[in-house]
């Protein structure tokens, strides 16, 4: 169990230290205290089986990490819910997941479910010795997607498909007692919360940022120390804008969420110079799909890696046959990584899962050498005068440029081609060339996918997992758009 992966570092490391915050310390020990005891606070308060608990804090803290490993511990489940939500999705939520309790820091009272917050203590006093226990099959985690139109949705995982994963990060990047993980994201966020527990599991510490920032970055890289440091692209942009010498000190850079583009790698090993590079691909359901480690990008950087160790990938046609070697069919993986199912869709559950395999809906190939390409998703396709129109191969051009810091492209309704393709750009330094991507497409892509227009975007909206949030850009450009045909 995840609790168990944690416990055997205390007889490891009692006293070296777990989690670090700006004001905050706990050792492998005080840690596994402060659990038990939190467990046994919220089983007085709930003395139920299968309970679900719902965190809520606006920045993070040691004690979102205490909470979630005291549910798991017991057997129930957590819903991390992001602060960014508009209250009525957030009310969505904790009804949907049938909250039995709400831990929160905050005076809202906008729900009328428990609402506590006591202090942690480091204390064994109170530990009963009849909890309930974790099984592999509990189910531990019941995230939410972000999507930014309808109701969000629930999707669900137990202790194995995290185990799992701890045991296949270990063969991919060695992470050793003694190191430092900064965590500079959101614990709402799976990349941000599962980096922070598989640290954990391994001795390592946590260096827990409550409010990203460069500043406060820097501040925390120990030079003494190997340093990881888990980051999503936008994040990045920030930390490239603010050379700290620090940049030097940090070790591994594990990154997810979009692509590198080739400008924004070969900068980022310009600064981190000391850093080994590697980013991987996943999804709320499948969990760890591939990764691309330092050493195979410059021959694959169009790649999104080979399969990440537990996965086996698997190309399909739309009659569920193994399609050859390069051609584009939708993307299949097999795993005891993956998610159990969507909370309470039954019907959406089983389109994910065929035969053992489970998929995304990702539209990809695959190379000789197991390397993956991603082409997009199908439900994201563009239809145009007929033809069939990917917007990850358009948008891999334009991330060619270094001018581009990032782009979006999607289909929109059009009365003579059907849906025409638009380009959303966000320019580096703000310096737009609309004839330079032009000439771009000239050069690299068939005339039948250039954008029929192109709109700068300031900022785009983003999910919490830093994904585009398509829908809500689109909302943004209600009518019409500047025409830069």
């Amino acid at each position: 169990m995840i609790i168990n992966c944690i416990r055997e570092q205390v007889n490891l490391h009692a006293e070296k230290i777990a989690v670090q915050t700006a004001s905050a310390t706990f050792t492998y020990k005080q840690m596994v205290e402060a659990i038990d005891f939190t467990a046994s606070r919220l089983y007085e308060k709930k003395p139920i089986s299968n309970g679900t608990l719902a965190i809520y804090f606006p920045e993070n803290k040691v004690e979102f990490i205490i909470y979630f490993l005291a549910a798991s511990s017991i057997g129930w489940k957590t819903v991390p819910v992001d602060p960014k939500l508009p209250v009525e999705k957030v009310r969505k939520i904790l009804q949907d997941s049938e909250t039995d309790i709400l831990i929160t820091d905050t005076h809202q009272q906008w729900w009328d479910g428990a609402m506590i917050f006591p202090d942690i203590v480091c204390s064994t006093t109170l530990i009963k010795n009849n909890l309930p226990k974790a099984t592999r099959e509990s189910i531990f985690y019941l995230g939410y997607t972000s999507g930014t139109s309808g109701d969000p949705k629930g999707f669900v995982r137990t202790q194995e498909s995290w185990t799992e994963s701890f045991r296949n990060t270990g063969y991919e990047y060695n992470i050793l007692a003694g190191d430092q993980v900064i965590i500079p994201g959101s614990l709402v966020h799976s990349l941000f919360l599962y980096g922070a527990l598989h640290t954990l599991s391994t001795g390592a510490t946590v260096e827990l940022l409550g409010h990203f920032s460069a500043d406060s970055l820097a501040r925390r890289v120990d030079r003494h120390k190997k340093t990881v440091l888990y980051v999503v692209p936008t994040m990045m942009e920030t930390l490239l804008k603010q050379p700290y010498p620090q940049w030097g000190d940090i070790n591994l850079v594990i990154s997810s969420g979009s692509k590198w583009n080739i400008d924004r790698r070969k900068r980022v090993e310009e600064m981190f110079t000391n850093a080994e590079c590697i980013e991987f691909y996943g999804a709320s359901e499948l969990s760890f799909v591939s990764i691309l480690h330092h050493r195979a990008a410059a021959e694959k950087m169009d790649s999104v890696g080979r399969p990440f160790a537990g996965v086996e990938v698997s190309i399909r046609d739309k009659h569920f046959q193994e399609v050859p070697c390069g051609e584009i069919g939708t993307l299949y993986v097999k795993s005891k990584m993956v998610f159990k199912e969507y909370h309470k869709l039954p019907q959406e559950t089983a389109d994910v899962f065929r035969n053992g395999w489970a998929t995304a809906g990702d539209l990809a190939r695959v190379d000789e050498e197991s390397f993956i390409y991603l082409v997009g998703r199908a439900n994201q396709m563009i239809i145009s005068g007929g033809l069939n129109i990917y917007p990850d191969e358009v948008e891999q051009v334009f991330q060619t440029v270094p001018e581009v810091e990032e782009c979006a492209v999607m289909g929109m309704p059009d009365t003579y081609w059907g849906e025409k393709v638009v380009a959303f750009i966000k320019w580096r330094h703000g310096k737009e060339d609309i004839e330079l991507l032009k000439r771009v497409c000239l050069d690299h892509l068939p005339k039948y996918k250039w954008p029929k227009e192109f709109i700068t975007v300031v900022e785009f909206p983003h999910t919490v997992s830093q994904k585009i949030a398509r829908n809500e850009l689109i909302q943004l450009y209600p009518e019409g758009f500047m025409n830069h045909e």
